[in-house]
């Protein structure tokens, strides 16, 4: 009964299909990357500092740095990253860590607390510079991202995946009629308003295109965590193509809502 016709929704599909930069990226190269580096919140709560077993520290900012890859949780350490800001001085952060988005599907964003805007500067740049690892032993040592996602704006979607409801970590997310969960990551944390629960129209403001042209909203958002992984749950068996989400509706801790957001599905064989 969420089914609409691809026509209605021209206009939401059509910013789907002019994502040419990530098309070409994920045809042409498999090779670990930077998704994304997003300033988050100035300053975060003294209290943040304990996901990374510190006192409580003031004046830290908070900027998750998503891979596309899956990060191997003992290799990760603050010193392994270099942040560049405006002033042109090379941070260390205080503390790097998977946490909160430790689930199986997840651990591809590492949260960095450190002071990246003293003094009205900003954070411009992010670099590995130490033996970080991906799950697969693999170094990502010298990979880099020359965009950091400034204080103020928004999250977007920054990587969408599809799985079977029954994929180990899904278990008892999706209801029973579901055919696909597809797992959402966003540039940081996202909620409702003022750190609300998703509800109705967060699900509503989701639309998933289809390989057989239909257009379907899912049936609920699952994993309703404050991290920056949603599943959206649909019914329909035939391939998940891509997703688009309307301006609006998704809240960062700083309670700054997402720009209008569209990206593929990993590895959906274009035709």
């Amino acid at each position: 009964m969420f089914k609409i016709r691809l026509s209605i929704v021209i206009m939401l599909t059509g910013i789907v299909y002019c994502t040419e930069a990530q098309d070409k990226f994920e045809e042409n190269s498999k090779e670990p990357r930077i998704l994304s580096a997003y300033h988050g919140l100035d300053p975060l709560p003294p209290r943040a500092t304990r996901l990374c077993g510190l006192p409580p520290a003031n004046g830290q900012d908070g900027m998750p740095v998503t891979f596309s890859v899956q990060i191997n949780s003992v290799s990760i350490y603050a010193e392994a990253f270099a942040v560049e800001t405006s002033s042109g001085t090379i941070v260390t952060p205080l503390c790097a860590t998977l946490r909160p988005a430790i689930e199986p599907l997840e651990s591809r964003t590492i949260l960095l607390i450190g002071p990246f805007s003293e003094e009205d500067t900003i954070p411009l740049r992010v670099k590995i510079v130490g033996e970080l690892e991906d799950v697969d032993g693999n170094s990502l040592n010298g990979l880099k991202i020359e965009k950091v996602t400034p204080l103020g704006d928004g999250p977007s979607l920054v990587l969408a995946e599809a799985f079977s409801p029954n994929t180990a970590g899904l278990e008892e997310e999706c209801p029973q009629e579901t055919s696909q969960a597809i797992q959402l990551t966003w540039e940081g944390g996202v909620t409702g308003p003022n750190g609300a629960k998703l509800r109705e129209p967060q699900r509503t403001a989701i639309t998933i295109v289809l390989d057989d042209g239909d257009s379907v909203h899912p049936l609920i958002l699952a994993d309703d965590d404050p991290d920056n992984h949603v599943i959206a749950c649909i019914a329909e068996a035939s391939e998940a193509v891509s997703v688009s989400v309307m301006e609006g509706f998704f809240y960062d801790p700083g309670n700054d809502a997402n720009p209008a957001t569209s990206i593929y599905i990993k590895d959906y064989k274009r035709r």
